[in-house]
């Protein structure tokens, strides 16, 4: 019992773990809740203190353990479980970086994206790369730590949404959130003040769906034969069950699990041709709805090197969009692309990417003098309202802790981005091209990116190499 009272949040968390599996023994299920929030809210007073993201994610881990024991006693009720599954995801993303007011670039990040630019212009020449490669690892490392060190004075954590808020903000929409207990997906549907459960398949079955889903993608983005609809029924089936007859018509907002972030969602029969949009956690839906625009807004539209197409999107946007900042060929630099994104109403990138699966803060997007990484992404001051990364995988994001998200895309959420476009997998650059005039269209006219996304995936249909690229775009937010 003492050792509730201790000063640090771990110790106290354990304790309250000993009790909430005390009271398990007993089949007091109140009482197992009330232990697991009580050492939750430990290891967020110990999280709180880190202004580093990747350690305040990676500190969920402690609370693993509290979050199934307290998952499993919620699932009898549908608002109870909502509740908590609301407590236990995305809440890295509640709290700002410390490091997104710095005025000045660390001499670490310079250093690594001449780094990144040499290594580039190495590989492109077929020189050796060992040393620069080893460079690298340097580097990151001190950067790593550089950004462990940031103290998390001044930034504003925010609580976990309300159930009534949440049942309230859908309204006549709907909200639809996956939650693993126990190795089982439970899928709650938030409607017209109802708040329904289905429970669905296991998490092994639809793991063992996702690499095949993921294959036959990049076949069709490679312009090879792929038929997406055997293994999309068997998603659908895996991931929604029952809970599809739940789901009235009209746009979604799916909150999926931390491991299901990464998958091209519209391979499900029942989303293929509706317009949905994907969110963190039903928490992170409610901010972004209520993010204010910018005004006046202002467009920004980037070339990054290296592209097969060349970013041919971007000179038509720029026709089309007179008075935005355009950067390409030597113009596209960090420095410049950092200034143009703070407080953009409207930003896209064409440029290539990398998701680092060992290093998500390292995921980066080319850019005429290097890579711009997670880091750089956290120093902007104001977030640009809505983002389009037209590069593969830009928009994969890494499952770290306990129901927590790294990458370009989490990055972007934490500082206050309301809507993203980004890709989950392999896609052809002279595709995408087209593509993404077809999506500027209707966010031009008025459509938010899920349903500009689903105009994309209709007129795409016919032409397979389109039609595999597009199914690996996803709106994220609103």
């Amino acid at each position: 019992m003492s050792y509730r009272t201790r000063a640090n949040g771990l110790v106290r968390a354990s304790a309250h773990l000993a009790g909430a599996l005390a009271c398990e023994e007993c089949q007091d299920r109140a009482g197992v809740l009330r232990a697991c929030a009580a050492g939750l809210d430990a290891i967020d007073e110990h999280r709180r203190l880190m202004g580093s993201s990747e350690l305040r994610a990676l500190a969920t881990t402690h609370g693993r353990e509290l979050t199934e024991i307290a998952l499993r006693h919620a699932a009898h009720d549908p608002r109870t479980l909502l509740r908590w599954s609301e407590r236990t995801r995305a809440t890295a993303l509640a709290q700002p970086p410390a490091t997104s007011d710095a005025a000045t670039i660390p001499a670490s990040l310079a250093a690594l994206r001449d780094n990144g630019r040499r290594l580039a212009e190495a590989r492109q020449a077929g020189e050796p790369t060992e040393e620069l490669e080893k460079e690298r690892l340097r580097l990151e490392r001190a950067v790593r730590t550089e950004h462990h060190t940031q103290s998390a004075a001044g930034t504003d954590p925010q609580r976990p949404a309300a159930v009534e808020d949440i049942v309230a903000g859908v309204g006549d929409g709907c909200l639809v959130e996956l939650v693993d207990v126990d190795g089982t997906l439970h899928v709650l549907v938030v409607h017209n003040g109802r708040v329904r459960r289905k429970v669905a398949g296991s998490t092994t079955e639809v793991a063992d769906l996702l690499a095949p889903a993921a294959m036959l993608l990049r076949r069709a983005a490679r312009g090879r034969p792929a038929d997406t609809a055997d293994i999309g029924r068997r998603l659908q089936e895996a991931i929604l069950g029952d809970a599809v007859r739940l789901i009235p018509d009209g746009p979604v907002t799916l909150a999926p699990t931390a491991r299901l972030h990464g998958l091209a969602w519209s391979l499900l029969p029942a989303l293929h041709d509706r317009p949905f949009a994907i969110v963190p956690s039903a928490g992170q839906w409610l901010r972004a709805t209520n993010a204010e625009r910018p005004d006046p807004q202002r467009t920004v539209l980037v070339a990054g090197p290296e592209l097969e197409s060349g970013g041919a999107e971007v000179p038509v946007l720029a026709q089309r969009h007179p008075g935005a900042v355009l950067l390409d060929g030597p113009h596209a630099t960090l420095g410049a692309v950092l200034d143009a994104l703070d407080g953009a109403d409207l930003a896209h990138l064409a440029t290539h990417g990398r998701f680092r699966a060992d290093s998500p803060l390292f995921s980066a997007l080319d850019l005429a003098d290097g890579p711009l990484t997670v880091h750089d992404l956290e120093r902007l001051r104001t977030a640009p309202y809505r983002v389009v990364l037209s590069a593969c995988e830009s928009g994969v994001l890494a499952p770290v802790g306990a129901q927590e998200l790294l990458g370009l895309a989490a990055a972007l959420f934490s500082i206050g981005t309301a809507g993203l476009v980004s890709s989950v997998g392999e896609v052809n650059d002279a595709a995408t091209a087209d593509l993404m005039v077809g999506l500027h269209d209707g966010l031009a006219a008025g459509a938010d990116p899920a349903a500009a996304l689903l105009a994309v995936r209709r007129a795409a249909a016919d032409d397979p190499v389109a039609a595999g690229t597009a199914a690996a775009f996803v709106a994220l937010g609103v």
